[in-house]
């Protein structure tokens, strides 16, 4: 399915290799005419969420950063993957993605230690020639670079993700929202990790897309008056020491699974968006980091993760209790007071963060909403994702029937409503054409239309087709 998947992507403009003329990059992928549509339908369902839904505010930062940014951040000494090379062919892996492979479940708590001795005691080799692998070492996955000329040159990354801008605009965020907790911030853009081998097409990119929302918190108030929306909930889930159940998000709250209530309202919130998008419920699962495995300053940790069938767990969405460690931190470097004073008390604001990654729920909604039948394959993308929500088809290309669709494609665009029209090959390729980047229907124009101004739609999944007056189609869709 992944190979079908990807061919479809390519061919009709969806995703593909970038830098394809040059033999391509790993890691790097273009979203197409099509993709970049229902890439930015995907931000803006999240976009929504949190803005509109919960009030957050809106950022854009640079994606390139001094280096001071991320040494107070810790990323300068921490931000490592595990790396060992072929001695035979020197071809790079992450050791820990080479061990989850041969044992079936997720290593990224091993230490450089323990994946040494499972390398060794598995007798894992190299997948590609089958040689010998080296001893394992820290990889800083960072992009360095510098900005501006001789001396004055000054050493910047590029960010490996948008959550430190944010942090350090905190200040003006605070005056900006009326010095009122909580306060959250989004910021979805471009980050960029040098990643080891990545191997898996938009699941692993070195220059990717994130949307990430930081809620700045009372440290004594970390709970919302929203929870009761989410709290019956019951989720399938993988807890800290490996114990795999179904509980609501209620159950797991009060018997302390999940520490914090806004950790479980934002698991809830996001198990909902993804849904909404078109991912498949059923292959969704909650996993809470492991103890080894979680940052020193949370106090927990989670992830959803999508159940792929062609490419394992992906993480989708990471929520964490971030406490006040980011702040302090560039407190600390930048000698910026970060703390805000509220009911006579005076403290730093603690940070629960919602992570999520653009390009892998991308991948995940189109593997989900993928269909294929005896006499045609499609995306089953919800209208809401779909790169065009209408499909234009004149019948023929004569006796003023093209105008008259043209008549009803304006009608379209000056409603706002996404269309396409087409009015090349036989009708039946036009449908599959249309069925096979997700439109949800399709228009014709014909010859009883220019009798009775009716046209005839069509729908996507079913392939029901019924006739409606021009004049109702934008109440009808």
């Amino acid at each position: 399915m992944y190979q079908r998947i990807l061919e479809i992507c390519k061919r009709r403009g969806i995703t593909y290799p970038s830098f394809e003329i040059y033999g391509g990059l790993s890691g790097f992928y273009d979203y197409g005419p099509v993709g970049s549509r229902i890439k930015q339908n995907i931000e803006n369902l999240i976009r929504n969420s949190y803005v509109i839904d919960e009030g957050c505010m809106e950022v854009e930062c640079p994606v390139l950063s001094p280096q001071d940014v991320w040494i107070a951040s810790g990323h300068v000494e921490n931000f490592t993957d595990k790396l060992t090379e072929c001695v035979k062919c020197g071809e790079p892996y992450r050791a820990d993605h080479l061990v989850e492979e041969t044992v079936g479940e997720g290593c990224d708590h091993m230490s450089i230690s323990e994946l040494n001795e499972n390398i060794k005691e598995l007798d894992i080799k190299c997948p590609k020639c089958g040689g010998k692998l080296d001893r394992v070492y820290d990889y800083n996955l960072m992009f360095k670079t510098y900005v501006g000329p001789g001396k004055y040159k000054v050493s910047s990354y590029l960010r490996p993700e948008t959550a430190q801008s944010t942090y350090i605009s905190f200040k003006r965020l605070w005056d900006v929202g009326r010095k009122r907790l909580p306060l959250g911030a989004i910021q979805i853009g471009h980050s960029f990790r040098n990643e080891i081998s990545p191997r898996k097409g938009m699941v692993r990119l070195r220059e990717f897309n994130q949307a990430e929302v930081q809620f700045f918190v009372d440290p004594e108030v970390k709970e919302t008056p929203r929870f009761g929306e989410v709290s019956s909930w019951e989720v399938e889930l993988r807890d800290r020491v490996d114990r795999e159940y179904k509980a609501t998000l209620e159950d797991l709250l009060d018997d302390g699974v999940i520490k914090i209530q806004l950790i479980a309202y934002f698991l809830g919130k996001s198990l909902n968006l993804f849904r909404s998008m078109g991912i498949d419920p059923k292959l969704l699962r909650l996993r809470q980091h492991k103890d080894d495995e979680r940052a020193f300053y949370s106090t927990d940790t989670w992830d959803i993760e999508y159940m792929s069938p062609s490419l394992g767990r992906i993480e989708l969405v990471g929520v964490s209790d971030r406490t006040d460690y980011d702040l302090t931190q560039h407190m600390k470097l930048s000698g910026e007071n970060m703390q805000v004073t509220r009911d006579g008390r005076k403290f730093t604001p603690h940070v629960i963060e919602v992570a999520y990654g653009i390009d892998r729920p991308f991948y995940c909604v189109i593997e989900s909403c993928f269909r294929e039948a005896e006499d045609r394959t499609f995306f089953s993308l919800p209208p809401d994702i779909a790169p065009y929500k209408v499909a234009v088809f004149p019948l023929v290309r004569k006796d003023n029937i093209p105008e008259k669709a043209r008549d009803v494609y304006s009608l379209l665009g000056g409603e706002r409503i996404m269309a396409f029209y087409d009015r090349s090959g036989s009708i039946g390729k036009r449908y599959a054409r249309a069925d096979e980047i997700g439109i949800p229907y399709c228009i014709t124009v014909d010859y009883d239309t220019l009798e009775d101004d009716t046209v005839t739609i069509r729908y996507r999944d079913s392939k029901k087709q019924e006739r409606i007056l021009i004049g109702d189609i934008i109440s009808h869709i």
